[in-house]
């Protein structure tokens, strides 16, 4: 069988020379591999992130191309100071990325403490919701300047059922919905966009509400129930957030693009249905 996985495939050679960028939970995961993506894309990156040893390695690693702020997400306070930072030191701002998020460890609605649970409702959709909100609307001003872009880190739970609880899962259809609403609302000033992010090899930072450690984002035999057979690293997903960022999408807004392995194709008898091709007898 062909080699099926190729890492490491952005998209760039340029794709967004010129561009500016801020991207919220930079630091690690997704988040991390974007701002990586950007920077091979020709981009400067501005990075807002609450884990400050993390923003610091960041920016360490990249030099002058990417600045780091320590924040949180669920602040306006701070997604204004960032985008500032952004602006300040690379003169402008294209690109607002929403991505930084939180997990709710898996937990299905009856498996959260009652004590802890309006704590963990409000900090999950502090951070997955209201932290998108806010960093959007701190963006706007730069980005109607520039006429830019906003994508957001939504999910293949953003469309369905999955196994992450009914916290997570309920945020990410938040998600999608500020996805479409601000496409209209910024139209035609400010293109608005997500991906669908589906099975990654990342670590998924949990609730301090429930004291939850970070938990992987996989889970076990993932790889035997998609499509594409092998569980993704971060900078898979990357080059999605390449291209909405471009120029090459001039005309995708109000979208979510997919990067779910084929998740969202799988049969009901078998993930995929090309396993058995066989080039020789087609041949014949």
């Amino acid at each position: 069988m062909p080699e099926r996985h190729v890492p490491g495939r952005h998209g760039g050679g340029g794709a967004l020379a010129g561009k500016v960028a801020l991207v919220t939970g930079g630091a690690a995961g997704i988040g991390r591999a974007v701002v990586e993506a950007y920077v091979e894309a020709g981009a400067k990156v501005a990075v807002l992130d609450r884990d400050a040893d993390g923003a610091a390695a960041t920016a360490a690693e990249f030099g002058a191309d990417v600045h780091a702020t320590v924040g949180l997400a669920e602040s306006l306070a701070d997604n204004q100071r960032a985008v500032q930072e952004a602006v300040d030191a690379f003169g402008r701002l294209d690109v607002f990325v929403g991505n930084a998020g939180v997990g709710a460890g898996n937990l299905p609605l009856a498996g959260i403490p009652l004590d802890r649970l309006e704590a963990a409702i409000d900090e999950i959709y502090a951070i997955n919701v209201k932290g998108y909100l806010l960093g959007a609307r701190a963006a706007l001003p730069a980005l109607l300047e520039t006429g830019g872009n906003m994508i957001f880190s939504c999910s293949i739970a953003s469309y369905r059922a999955v196994d992450d609880g009914v916290l997570y899962v309920s945020t990410k259809h938040a998600d999608l919905g500020i996805v479409r609403q601000l496409a209209w609302e910024f139209a035609p000033r400010i293109r608005v966009n997500g991906v669908a992010i589906g099975v990654g090899r990342t670590r998924m930072q949990g609730l301090a509400a429930l004291d939850q450690d970070p938990i992987d984002a996989v889970l076990p035999g993932a790889e035997q129930v998609i499509p594409q057979g092998f569980i993704p690293e971060p900078g898979d997903h990357a080059g999605a957030f390449v291209y909405l960022a471009s120029d090459a999408a001039p005309l995708t807004t109000g979208e979510c693009l997919w990067t779910d392995s084929g998740f969202g194709v799988r049969g009901i008898g078998r993930p995929a249905g090309g396993t058995d091709l066989d080039p020789a007898a087609l041949r014949a």
